[in-house]
């Protein structure tokens, strides 16, 4: 309700009115007016040119957009926030199709504000929705289109010249490559992001790309490097404050969020009874909220008790992380799943396994 009060403010209206479905003003929108004017629809996914002229026709009168106010922005704003938290609950696919016509609605303000420190926040937080598409992307496996929304995040953070973005993006696009094993591919864009986070990037934004540094490294067989990339995460993390931690880096000043992505990293490391007893912690307080974390720390924690040869309690963590992932439709947590079977095959003949692989594999 605060924030529609804010939007109210701003379109100077009721807020009954942005409630109501009596009004109509899809004529304001250039992409029902193409479909109007051509008789064919946009295609889907397509993002309109930030240079498209920006003016509509209404009653025969020209109206131009007016300049876009730090008020509208916060709004704006606030709308990213509201999506990264419904993804953290329930899954990317109920906010994918939201978060892309969000991102299209930030490109068409571009440089529509009055001040030159407006235009630079707008960047900043275009940039911010279009990392949020990839994440939402890379957990429906759409890689290909990830890409594509961290190249765009990649130039609108340049263009704002936050580096602490843009040393993020290059990590997010590195998880692309770890979530298909390819350690070497996923360091060297690590590598990129470690040269530009410098001091004058966000302690957050330093440790976590350590830590997925820490990831690459196991992948690759060299511990000694990934263990030592592990420890400068947690020396980075102990600067970390919530007054210092980037809105979309937010959920990294919780101690429990490090210690799940620590967890992973441990897993990855091969150290399996050190990977249980943080996994098990932060399990314990990761609030429920996070509903698909929960789930893929759950398959963490699993393939930790695989690796400790705990077989009957892995294959009941994994029935439990198979349930949220289904909930939050989570592709990236099912098919981490479907890649536990192949650690569990020495066991197949156990009955836990073979009802976890029915279950995973007929359902």
């Amino acid at each position: 309700m605060d924030t529609l009060g804010r939007l109210a403010e701003l379109y100077e209206c009721s807020v009954s009115a942005l409630l109501s479905d009596h009004y109509d003003f899809r004529h304001l929108d250039q992409a029902y007016q193409r479909r109007g004017s051509s008789g064919a629809p946009q295609p889907p996914g397509s993002i309109a040119s930030p240079d498209t002229a920006m003016a509509v026709a209404r009653g025969g009168h020209i109206l131009k957009r007016p300049h876009l106010s730090p008020g509208l922005l916060e709004g704006l704003t606030a709308m990213t926030q509201t999506f990264r938290q419904m993804d953290y609950l329930s899954g990317a696919r109920s906010v994918h199709g939201e978060v892309n016509a969000h991102l299209r609605r930030m490109l068409d303000l571009r440089d529509q504000g009055r001040t030159s420190a407006t235009n630079r926040e707008l960047l900043c937080a275009t940039a911010d929705v279009a990392q949020l598409a990839a994440w939402l992307a890379i957990d429906g496996q759409e890689y290909t289109t990830a890409k594509r929304h961290c190249r765009l995040a990649l130039t609108v953070a340049e263009e704002a010249k936050d580096h602490g973005m843009h040393a993020y993006v290059l990590g997010v696009m590195s998880y692309i490559s770890l979530h298909a094993g390819r350690g070497h591919d996923a360091l060297k864009l690590l590598s990129a992001a470690s040269e530009m986070a410098t001091h004058a990037v966000p302690p957050a934004v330093r440790s976590w790309i350590a830590e997925a540094r820490g990831e690459a490294l196991a992948l690759t067989g060299d511990q000694r490097a990934g263990l030592s990339s592990l420890h400068a995460a947690e020396v980075a993390f102990d600067k970390v404050t919530e007054s210092t931690a980037p809105p979309w880096l937010a959920f990294y000043n919780s101690p429990v969020h490090a210690a799940r992505l620590k967890g992973r990293c441990l897993v990855r490391l091969g150290h399996a009874n050190a990977a249980i007893e943080v996994l098990n912690d932060s399990l314990r307080q990761l609030p429920p909220t996070y509903v698909r974390e929960r789930g893929g720390t759950l398959i963490d924690l699993a393939n930790a008790l695989a690796q400790a040869g705990e077989i009957d309690e892995a294959c009941r963590i994994a029935a439990q992380a198979d349930e949220l992932s289904r909930a939050t439709s989570s592709q990236r947590n099912l098919r981490r799943l479907r890649e536990l079977l192949v650690v569990l095959v020495p066991w197949n003949r156990s009955a836990c396994v073979q009802e976890l692989a029915s279950r995973l594999l007929l359902s």
